[in-house]
């Protein structure tokens, strides 16, 4: 797996594009790199936790987390699996790097589904290696989240204190935003380094920003735009997946219900495939 996680000398350039529209210039993102790098085959898990960088040491988003207090802070590096001179690439873009039990005033650095670490890839655990995984044998795979930080705060109304998250305030998310728009400049320049054929979102949050930023326009779940294949997916979490098996005895027993044999078979199409999903 070191061999393809990571490989060649395309993390610097990432490194570059975050140290000039992100973080501070004291942040030494190609260290972080080496350390995922070096670090992807060990057997300790939750590696996260080694990197916290201070919440001013993010400089692409104004006085942004200055305003308010926030917590849960995290940003997670986008990483890659094989050949990036492969003539076949895919760009997997998830929402953001979700967190819980933080350190209110530290950000901490991971990596996109925690993929850097061994305990994520070899067991059950994690459903988007799964997919991803497959993909790899035969593609340049890249990973990178829409949003690049995220954070958690709070509002008040009426009285009653209620959790805001990064991806819902709009201070963050408008299109007018400073962080929307360095988040938009982010992604704009990985695609322009990646140049990958395929650009593949992952939930309607993360397919409704990939949109925005891209300028388009269709609901169609796969769109070509300027020269990319675009596919819109379904969340692929275990909360979706573990449905599977529900909408299919749905499907049959309505069948059943209705004398629908094309409704029956449907259903347990369905039952039988969910297994080869993700092979």
């Amino acid at each position: 797996m070191k061999d393809n996680f990571c490989d060649g000398t395309l993390y610097r350039q990432i490194s570059g594009i975050l140290n000039e529209k992100l973080l501070s210039s004291k942040i030494d993102v190609v260290s972080l790199y080496h350390h995922m790098i070096n670090g992807c085959n060990d057997e300790k898990t939750n590696r996260n936790s080694d990197f916290n960088i201070a919440v001013n040491d993010v400089t692409g988003y104004g006085d942004l987390l200055l305003q308010r207090e926030v917590e849960n802070l995290g940003i997670d590096l986008p990483i890659y699996f094989g050949n990036p001179d492969s003539n076949k690439k895919i760009m997997i873009v998830a929402m953001d790097a979700k967190r819980n039990g933080q350190n209110h005033n530290k950000i901490s650095i991971g990596s996109v589904f925690a993929l850097d670490e061994k305990s994520s890839r070899e067991t059950n655990r994690n459903d988007y290696w799964k997919f991803i995984e497959p993909l790899t044998k035969d593609s340049f795979v890249y990973l990178t989240d829409i949003f690049k930080l995220y954070y958690e705060t709070h509002y008040n109304d009426k009285g009653k204190q209620y959790k805001l998250l990064s991806n819902k305030d709009q201070t963050y998310t408008d299109k007018a935003s400073v962080a929307f728009n360095t988040n938009k400049k982010i992604l704009e320049a990985e695609i322009e380094l990646v140049k990958p054929n395929t650009i593949i979102s992952l939930g309607n949050e993360s397919a409704y920003a990939l949109k925005m930023i891209s300028g388009i326009t269709s609901n169609e779940l796969e769109v070509t735009h300027n020269g990319i294949s675009y596919l819109f997916m379904p969340h692929i979490s275990r909360t979706v997946t573990q449905s599977i098996p529900t909408i299919a005895n749905l499907f049959i027993t309505m069948g059943k219900l209705k004398n629908n044999a094309k409704m029956i078979a449907l259903g347990e199409e369905i039952k039988s495939t969910k297994e080869s999903l993700y092979k």
